[in-house]
């Protein structure tokens, strides 16, 4: 969740102690399925359009059907934005300049990632790309930020009125100054009109979470090189990847935490994977995959079904069921059961831990000065 008091305690310290505590820590980013590991159809759900994630994410994932014991397999995914865009991460350039719009910039949910995944006597290293193309919000969303900013210029004026700490008569830094300032801010703080509009400010902060947007467009792009047996000459080319996907989301409930989301998905795979035991060869396939996703969502819990083609390809699809449960802002598990697109060995049996790792993830409430 995103904090709720932060804005409020950021106007009364910047009076108190002049600068430095103006940043908030954003929370509710989402745990994703990385590319890396999607482009071998290794994980619980390959349709997936994360909305903002975390600065690292770490993912486990365990085929329980092979009897692997503790997971071997692993992915990290690094979103830039958390990492290297200093200067634009502010509340302001994250929240109200994005969300007054009805469409959104796809800089924020750049993402690179990077996997080591063993199937069979192959060890796989795989390196993904994915982004936002497009982001149409919700009308509601627009509106519930306008009134947001309007509610956050009142409690500044506000503030200024009964927060004079410019006319302290004490020496800064001294415990006379300090107990002047706190009284006037313990006097503010029984004023009726501030209790309510901090109650406001936390419902209009709280209400941002929980609004998804009304249709997205996602890309990803991934390759995948293997090694044979253990041995670095083996080295080859395994595949090539690069999707589209198309996401709509149908509000089940006035709360805005319970949704139908609907997924479209195409995926244009070059694979170098499948061994011709006659000509003592991999073989190169050019595949379309096409499919869709539909899925349920109540509030941190998730149940969905996939179902993909391969449409150059008689009856070879990949079918799968999974469930999905953000534990908190830092666990995610997500369990697959189905079909995939292998014609032998093809059953899905996966178990997956997502780990948001939430560096430096602090928005400054103001935007810093620019230098020239």
């Amino acid at each position: 969740m995103k904090t709720k008091a932060i804005i409020i305690l950021f106007l009364i310290s910047l009076k108190l102690f002049s600068q430095e505590t103006n940043s908030i820590k954003i929370t509710d980013l989402e745990l994703p399925n990385a590319p890396a590991f999607t482009i071998l159809d290794y994980s619980p759900t390959i349709i997936n359009t994360p909305s903002t994630t975390q600065a690292f994410t770490v993912s486990l994932i365990n085929n329980i059907n092979s009897s692997k014991g503790f997971p071997t397999d692993y992915a990290l995914e690094f979103t830039p934005y958390w990492v290297l865009s200093q200067k634009k991460r502010n509340l302001t350039d994250y929240v109200i300049k994005e969300n007054q719009k009805a469409y959104s910039k796809p800089y924020k949910n750049l993402s690179f990632s990077f996997a080591a995944i063993k199937k069979d006597t192959l060890q796989n290293v795989s390196a993904g790309i994915r982004t936002n193309l497009l982001t149409v919000n919700r009308k509601e969303r627009q509106e519930s930020v306008t009134k947001l900013i309007e509610k956050l210029e009142r409690f500044k004026v506000l503030t200024d009125e009964n927060l004079p700490f410019g006319e302290n008569p004490h020496e800064s830094g001294t415990p006379e100054y300090n107990k002047w300032n706190l009284d006037k801010i313990n006097k503010l703080s029984q004023l009726k009109e501030y209790k309510a509009l901090t109650a406001e400010i936390y419902s209009k902060i709280d209400s941002l979470e929980y609004y998804k947007p009304l249709f997205t467009a996602d890309f990803g792009t991934a390759y995948n090189h293997f090694f044979d047996r253990n041995e670095f000459k083996s080295g080859k080319f395994g595949r090539y990847g690069a999707w589209l996907t198309l996401n709509t989301n149908l509000k089940l409930s006035k709360s805005n935490k319970n949704y139908l989301n609907i997924y479209q998905y195409t995926r244009y795979l070059i694979d170098e994977m499948n061994y011709d035991t006659t000509a003592l060869a991999y073989v190169k396939e050019k595949n379309l995959d096409v499919g869709a996703k539909i899925e349920l969502q109540f509030n941190d819990f998730a149940i969905a079904y996939e179902y993909i083609n391969r449409t150059n390809q008689k009856d070879n699809y990949r079918s799968v069921g999974n469930l999905k449960y953000k534990i908190n802002d830092q666990f995610t598990i997500n369990g697959g059961f189905g079909k995939n697109f292998e014609k032998t060995d093809n059953l899905v049996t996966f178990l997956g831990i997502s780990w948001g790792i939430a560096t430096n993830n602090e928005l400054d409430i103001v935007e810093k000065n620019k230098t020239k």
